[in-house]
């Protein structure tokens, strides 16, 4: 194959690529990645997590400790230093920080000029340098699964500006559990509401990535089938209600979000885009996480479904709205065909 071919195919494989982007009810397969289908650990320990067994860290450096007098260690029990510890290193301002507030709160005994009685220095580090070695390493490993989470939103704000984010993140929702599926819950208001301007187009691409991760953990949920589907009579259709899965989530955006998050999946380095209507559905079927693009018809009808509406009634309102047009009309039931085959509703009622 000459170059001339190769290019031709490539700039066809990637008219392809975004042709299927921008069509409605084309599934794309892939999202978040599939190392989160396990549950991921957190170094945010649970309320009965410190025990005696707990290992102390050990000095990374060796010390000359004849050089200096040292203090005389605090007395504390083995429960109170691991509390103070980890109320240190957790603390979204620092170990400093952390240690002035336990200590402003009566909750430690272990003021900042103790450090040192607790946790000696070494030849290059202080007491609280070597402490803020582990609160470094305890919010970046938070910023490292806000990236795993957010990898299209990282790349849209850039490596630094990111970063930046998620540490104004964490100041404002610190982890709360040993498990960090849910920690980046709050980013999609935090985005739109507490930045400053307000970050509305990756608000909806933060919206769009975390509903992959809901997805994701989702518990397998009822399905319906086809089967099932083929045995309502004609005359009960209009009356026939359908309930949610709950691996599915639809969504309405103001920007083109699913096409810019295909276009960054297969590395064709997407701008941010500029301002349009778009509705994307997101679904698991198996162990595989879908995006598929809706239509306004679509997603509107879906919407209406969902929120318990029966079929005859939601199709007469997108008609007398003007938003179901008549080649869409003839379409309906292959949409409903594609959204059971893909596990959309979890049952039907026709009584």
């Amino acid at each position: 194959m000459s170059e001339s071919d190769l290019a031709g195919a490539r700039a066809a494989s990637d008219e392809d690529r975004r042709g299927a982007a921008e069509s409605v009810g084309v599934p794309l397969e892939g999202g978040v990645s599939d190392a989160f289908v396990r549950e991921r650990a957190s170094a945010t320990p649970s309320k009965t997590a410190f025990t005696a067994t707990t290992p102390t860290p050990r000095d990374p450096f060796p010390s000359d400790r004849s050089r200096a007098v040292r203090a005389a260690p605090l007395d504390l029990p083995l429960r109170a230093l691991q509390h103070w510890f980890a109320a240190a290193i957790m603390h979204p301002h620092g170990v400093a920080a952390g240690i002035e507030q336990t200590a402003a709160h009566g909750a430690s005994a272990v003021a900042l000029g103790d450090v040192e009685r607790v946790l000696l220095p070494s030849s290059r580090l202080s007491g609280i340098e070597r402490l803020a070695v582990y609160g470094d390493a305890y919010r970046a490993r938070l910023v490292e699964c806000l990236a795993d989470d957010y990898p299209a939103l990282k790349y849209a704000l850039g490596d630094d500006a990111f970063e930046a984010l998620c540490l104004r993140y964490i100041a404002r929702h610190p982890s709360e559990s040993p498990n960090l599926n849910a920690f980046g819950r709050h980013m999609t208001a935090f985005c739109r509401d507490e930045e400053r301007p307000a970050l509305q187009f990756e608000a909806e691409l933060a919206a769009l990535e975390w509903a992959m991760v809901e997805v994701l953990h989702a518990s397998s949920a009822q399905k319906l089938d086809l089967a099932t589907l083929a045995t309502v009579p004609g005359d009960r259709w209009a009356q026939a209600r359908f309930s949610a899965s709950g691996t599915v989530r639809v969504m309405e955006f103001s920007h083109p979000v699913n096409a810019f998050f295909q276009a960054f999946r297969t590395d064709q380095a997407p701008g941010v885009p500029a301002p349009t209507w778009s509705a994307t559905a997101v679904f698991r079927d198996g162990a595989t996480i879908w995006r598929m693009n809706l239509s306004r018809a679509m997603h509107a009808l879906l919407m209406s479904l969902f929120g318990g509406t029966p079929l005859g009634p939601a199709l007469e309102s997108l008609a007398r709205a003007g938003q179901l047009t008549e080649e869409e009309g003839a379409q309906v039931m292959v949409w409903f065909r594609d959204w059971v085959r893909h596990g959309f509703f979890a049952q039907i009622e026709t009584e």
